[in-house]
């Protein structure tokens, strides 16, 4: 997979978590959500497996999301209806050691085949009618397979 690829599935994945701004005197609530799923081709993204202490909260998960208007930050629309907004994330990426697909190379047994990548992604929550904390701030990391699919390969932290 290209560098920009995983570029911009990084970048579509952080922003995903951006939120509009709300008084730093409101709700305080975190959600953690443990699944991520969708592909650069599709160029959506679904964040699912969602819990925690935010109230309304999120319903569970994400509406599918399109990672290119994610890429520079912007609302996240969950099922409940709420509407969390992402600053611009913060990327980086790893070895990609416990994601789907990935082959350990060793001098005997040298594998040059297509390897998935782990992207990581952090930044500020601008703005939330879920019950999150603004500001706040959300982190998490996500494989993208060499087929460019997603999955989360540590939770998306909100809080």
């Amino acid at each position: 997979m290209s560098v920009a690829a995983v570029a911009l599935a990084s970048s579509g994945i952080a922003v995903l978590f951006a939120m509009p701004a709300s008084a730093s005197s409101g709700p305080k609530g975190k959600v953690t959500c443990t699944t991520m799923s969708g592909s650069l081709p599709s160029e959506t993204i679904t964040i699912g497996g969602c819990t925690g202490t935010a109230v309304p909260g999120t319903g569970g998960h994400s509406i599918p999301l399109s990672i290119l208007i994610l890429a520079n930050g912007g609302p996240v629309t969950w099922q409940s209806g709420a509407v969390t907004t992402f600053a611009k994330p913060k990327l980086g990426t790893a070895k990609a050691t416990h994601c789907p697909g990935y082959v350990k190379s060793t001098k005997k047994a040298p594998y040059s085949g297509p390897e998935p990548a782990l992207d990581k992604f952090s930044g500020a929550v601008t703005s939330d009618n879920a019950g999150l904390k603004v500001p706040g701030k959300y982190s998490g990391e996500v494989c993208v397979s060499s087929a460019g699919n997603f999955s989360a390969a540590k939770a998306l932290k909100i809080n």
